[in-house]
């Protein structure tokens, strides 16, 4: 059942911009109708509603046109990925804004009205993110958008932490790709989600080439969602093992500043003697990937990984220079000092 309640909604008349919202979707019927209908059931009206059918094996394709007529659906063949689904319905939109959001995740009533309003009021803001609340315990954050190690492992801010007391909107590092809002014009700019990350990392990638475009990403206290984390794929899946692997090198590859750059072996060497001790001490994060595979599998894949992004790095050099840069290194680095995690926390998913 939804936390949030749609009934009595009061529609904004308010002349407002065009907000396009994405919703990609490779399977999950049940979670994927309960998304599609928080965000039918916006306060916001001036919105264009896109569906990817990301060559879903479900028959999420006949139930949007059954249920949601006014969606826009468009079908891929096959599945392309989080960053190739999401791109296709971007590239569809036509609004000033575009918002995406998981299929596994359901939209507060004023969702869309709460983003807009930051982003209308500051527009140095190129990306807004919201707050994302645990879909088992909506009083806990499943993430107050997302933060960088040195290494270039990412992820959610805040995870399993009750939400800050904060009133307005505040600039953090990055947006979550679960469920944010781009502004058109510097996607223009910075271009769109990176396709050979597939998955994952993706949104660390895009979200870093706004901050060299001197774009800031804010995140909007009321802009609420709740997530149940990683249905699709699966908490700890041996794909998501890969990709994060392998994606995370070309985040450093193609956004990190010079020095942090030549750093990477240094900050390598340390996660895999940090992920040593963690699998020896057996503890909770990290620990969960081995339960679900076999040592053997798991280093494996690591390995698959690390030869995946090493061939990877020549596009991703290139990739590096393609993109505006309007911040200078040394500003990089410290908006990544102010906001970085340690490689621990990003181990354990502690704060």
């Amino acid at each position: 059942m939804n936390a949030f309640v749609f009934d009595g909604i009061a529609k904004n008349n308010i002349k407002q911009p065009l907000v396009s919202v994405v919703i990609v979707a490779y399977n999950g019927l049940k979670l994927t109708r309960e998304c599609l209908y928080s965000v039918t059931q916006q306060t916001y009206e001036n919105l264009e509603l896109i569906f990817v059918d990301n060559g879903a094996e479900e028959s999420l394709g006949i139930m949007v046109t059954k249920e949601f007529p006014q969606i826009k659906m468009l079908s891929l063949k096959n599945n392309i990925g989080f960053a190739g689904g999401h791109n296709k319905g971007i590239l569809a939109s036509t609004g000033k804004y575009v918002a995406i959001i998981n299929n596994d995740a359901v939209a507060a009533p004023d969702w869309i009205e709460m983003m807009v309003k930051a982003a209308e009021a500051d527009d140095h803001s190129g990306s807004v993110a919201s707050m994302i609340l645990d879909g088992q315990n909506p009083h806990l954050l499943d993430s107050f958008g997302v933060g960088v190690a040195f290494d270039g492992m990412s992820r959610q801010v805040n995870h399993l932490q009750p939400p800050p007391d904060i009133k307005k909107p505040q600039e953090i590092l990055l947006a979550s790709g679960c469920a944010c809002m781009f502004r058109m014009s510097a996607l223009r700019e910075t271009g769109l989600f990176d396709e050979a990350f597939f998955a994952y990392c993706e949104d660390t990638d895009l979200g870093l080439r706004l901050r060299w475009a001197g774009y800031k990403c804010i995140i909007v206290p009321e802009a609420k969602v709740l997530h149940h984390y990683s249905m699709t794929t699966g908490k700890f899946s041996i794909k998501k093992i890969f990709w994060v692997e392998r994606n995370h090198y070309w985040v450093v590859f193609k956004n990190f500043p010079t020095l942090l750059l030549l750093l990477l072996p240094v900050f390598t060497c340390w996660r895999f003697i940090l992920q040593a001790v963690i699998l020896f001490k057996g503890t909770s994060g990290l620990i969960e990937f081995v339960e679900n595979t076999t040592p053997t599998k798991l280093i494996g894949v690591i390995i698959k990984a690390n030869i995946a992004a090493l061939c990877g790095i020549p596009a991703m050099f290139k990739a590096r220079y393609r993109y505006p840069r309007c911040v200078s290194q040394i500003e990089m680095i410290k908006i990544l000092m102010r906001n970085r995690l340690s490689i621990y926390s990003v181990l354990t998913g502690t704060d």
